[in-house]
């Protein structure tokens, strides 16, 4: 059994006296894959266990996450990625729009100079693949600043499912968008973080912690992925790490009582190594 521990402080209704016509159903949403990063598909309701503060919980339903996709995507063009960008960058990001769910919908943005949505939302990968071959990769990135813009864009979408994905190296950082702000107001309503930063060469610590504290604590916050790699070399391989998460997204419905202040949930899956993400407060309803 593979066991993750996640503590969900949820709003609960006033303690009252417990019975039967107390209980309520919440739904979550959960990533699972195996420990090298692929989906795991197939799964059915008898595969998962979730105990809730150490109470095993009846689960109502179980199933893929099947809700239209919508992503906005961020890419580095900045000097940073000047060497890799067209062989290893570029390559990186259109494998993973290719390997989409079949009806996802996405938006390309790029951060090098400033934020700029170079693609609207389509499905059309070799639009993105010829927009993104056309730039020269230039000055320092806006990362910070372009991911609070491509949030405020896509809740505009108002999808069912969303998600954000950045593939980024870390270089100057020219956004004046405070980490704290963007940690507080880029999080939308069913929205997934995945973030993948290269390091290779110089490394500005200043931006390299700042961009740490952004990218962990927004995965962290939404049960996304934030990866690391020391090598472009690497990048298609690791995008199709985080490819892996959105195509192995769940629903779970499980019934609970409504008077807990503090939610401490424990989801087991019957797979070896398998890895589970969920968002702390989870899309708790």
């Amino acid at each position: 059994m593979s066991r993750i521990f996640l503590t969900a402080l949820l709003l609960a209704a006033p303690a009252g006296v417990q019975s039967p016509s107390a209980a309520e159903t919440r739904t979550l949403s959960l990533s699972i894959t195996d420990e090298k990063g692929p989906a795991l598909l197939g799964l059915a309701p008898e595969d998962v266990a979730l105990l809730e503060n150490g109470v095993a919980r009846d689960i109502v339903s179980f199933a893929p996450d099947e809700r239209p996709l919508t992503v906005a995507v961020l890419v580095d063009t900045s000097e940073a990625v000047r060497t890799a960008y067209r062989l290893n960058v570029v390559a990186a990001v259109t494998g993973f729009l290719a390997g989409l769910p079949s009806g996802s919908r996405f938006a390309v943005w790029t951060v090098g100079e400033r934020p700029t949505k170079r693609v609207d939302y389509t499905d059309d990968v070799k639009v993105a693949e010829q927009s993104l071959q056309r730039i020269a990769p230039a000055g320092g990135s806006t990362l910070l600043d372009a991911l609070l813009e491509a949030t405020k864009d896509l809740r505009k979408k108002e999808g069912e499912r969303n998600a954000v994905v950045v593939l980024s190296a870390v270089g100057p950082e020219f956004s004046s968008a405070y980490r704290e702000r963007v940690v507080s107001e880029a999080p939308g309503p069913d929205t997934t973080f995945f973030s993948l930063m290269v390091e290779e060469g110089a490394t500005d610590i200043e931006n390299r912690n700042n961009y740490d504290y952004v990218l962990e604590r927004l995965a962290k916050k939404s049960g996304g992925m934030f990866e690391v790699t020391l090598s472009p070399m690497s990048l298609d391989k690791e995008m199709q790490k985080l490819l892996g998460g959105l195509k192995g997204q769940y629903r779970l419905t499980y019934a609970t009582v409504p008077e807990l202040k503090q939610r401490k949930l424990e989801v087991k899956v019957a797979r070896p190594k398998a890895q589970t993400r969920l968002a702390p407060l989870g899309d708790a309803k």
